[in-house]
């Protein structure tokens, strides 16, 4: 058998044996580096940011909703995590 295809066996049987302690999905509130602040106001609104590596990157905002505010901080998260990720795709 050639080391290539006992390189390739091995990787398959690694992949199919494998299974995780925790097979909960990753959500965009797993990301590392990424704090995410969601405040209630009296009036029935909400305020909230986002921070990249201790860095806000967004201002405080007045959603109307709690799903707002989700929607559009999620929306920031995986904005900038797809520039900071292609940013260090282009370091390399």
């Amino acid at each position: 058998m050639s080391l290539k295809l006992l390189r390739q066996f091995i990787k398959e049987e690694i992949g199919r044996n494998y299974h995780t302690i925790d097979p909960s999905p990753n959500t965009w509130e797993d990301f590392q580096d990424f704090e995410v602040d969601i405040f209630p106001n009296a009036d029935g609104s909400y305020l909230g940011q986002v921070s990249f590596k201790g860095k806000k990157i967004t201002p405080l905002s007045k959603f109307m909703s709690y799903g707002d505010a989700v929607s559009r901080l999620r929306n920031v998260v995986d904005q900038v995590r797809v520039e900071y990720m292609n940013s260090e795709q282009e370091v390399r």
